[in-house]
């Protein structure tokens, strides 16, 4: 016996080193996973996730040890790092540096910030937030050179030579209702025609909403709180069955998923914890609710155009959070997981009409 193991020793090795991104098995008419990363280590959590052009993620690790941005590869060899950071996003900027939001917490450095690193690892520029209680959670760099920041309750867009040009929010809570109210926003995006797309995951429920130049809300999905009526009421837009532990998924309105009535009027939109968001060429918006492992397409007059649910891939994974899953397309998103065994696994899942393609 131990002749055969040591014989098939080098193999059993190969396949298990090969096996840190493999693909989950679907069951028919189940989103697939395309890309599943196996991170082993259990001191820190792949928060935030994008994929990259040429298929590579840019996770971050965030813990009290060893926080980090990593670069991975589909074979999940680390090509790039930049350590000693609690990064609640980064993203790929087209000069190739990495733009990171920084939150400081829950580790050292204790250091709220956000910081653009060159791919040799060397500072390009920096803007400090005076506390803790300003951590940013994402940032984006805009066309002119600013940088959007979005933090606890504020959003503000700063120069290159750090001075506030425009700010959204009021810094602090703010009662419901309130012009300027930001309950708990994760992500905010200028768009190309000078809006700006807000992702307030919100405490009880959370919402989507774009400004203008003026800062007035032009567009809203979601109203801060979520709580389905019975299934037996009926309601439109919501699947039947859904609710708390019933699957939480939003399909089209009308029998089976069918489109709605052309004169029907808009339905609800009810978010749970949306988590990231797309604005598609189309001008519809894509938002990945991780509270209920869904990804909307909601059209400019508020209906869900299209939606599918990821849960189906998570099925026999014990999953105790999942962070912050971010779209890439209509057809996929990117979910960073932590199981209760405090190992991780990073899934791009896409949904049942593409695999089938």
């Amino acid at each position: 016996m131990a002749r055969i193991y040591r014989l098939l020793a080098p193999f059993i090795a190969a396949l298990v080193a090969a096996s840190t991104l493999l693909p989950l098995p679907a069951l028919a008419g189940d989103a697939v996973v395309e890309v599943d990363y196996r991170d082993d280590i259990t001191y820190n959590h792949p928060y935030y996730v994008t994929r990259l052009p040429g298929g590579n993620l840019l996770l971050t690790r965030v813990g009290h040890q060893s926080p980090a941005v990593v670069e991975i590869t589909p074979a999940g060899q680390e090509v790039w790092s930049y350590r000693g950071v609690q990064a609640a996003a980064a993203t790929r900027l087209a000069s190739g540096n990495t733009l990171i939001a920084d939150s400081g917490a829950p580790g050292r450095p204790f250091a709220p910030r956000v910081v653009e690193v060159t791919p040799a690892g060397n500072v390009a520029w920096e803007y400090r937030l005076p506390s803790l209680a300003q951590a940013p959670r994402y940032a984006q760099r805009l066309s002119s050179g600013n940088t959007l920041i979005t933090l606890p309750y504020k959003i503000i867009e700063v120069t290159p030579d750090k001075r506030v040009v425009w700010s959204y929010g009021w810094g602090r809570p703010v009662p419901p209702g309130t012009p300027g109210h930001l309950a708990n926003p994760v992500q905010a995006v200028r768009l190309p025609n000078g809006h700006t797309l807000i992702v307030d995951q919100g405490f009880t429920g959370g919402r989507v909403l774009e400004l203008d130049a003026h800062k007035q809300v032009v567009w809203q999905v979601g109203d801060g709180t979520y709580n389905p009526p019975p299934v037996s009421q009926g309601v439109p837009g919501e699947a039947a069955g859904s609710g708390e532990g019933q699957g939480d998924r939003q399909v089209l309105p009308g029998p089976a998923g069918t489109a709605p009535a052309a004169d029907a009027a808009p339905r609800p939109v009810r978010l749970k914890r949306p988590t990231g968001v797309l604005r598609l060429p189309n001008g519809n918006t894509l938002i990945a609710d991780a509270g209920t492992s869904t990804l909307l397409e909601v059209a400019p007059d508020r209906r869900v155009v299209n939606s599918w649910s990821w849960k189906g891939a998570l099925a026999g994974l014990p999953v105790m959070n999942q962070w912050l899953a971010a779209p890439v397309d209509p057809f996929r998103v990117v979910v960073p997981l932590t199981l209760t065994s405090s190992r991780s696994r990073v899934l791009v899942i896409a949904s049942p009409d593409d695999a089938a393609q």
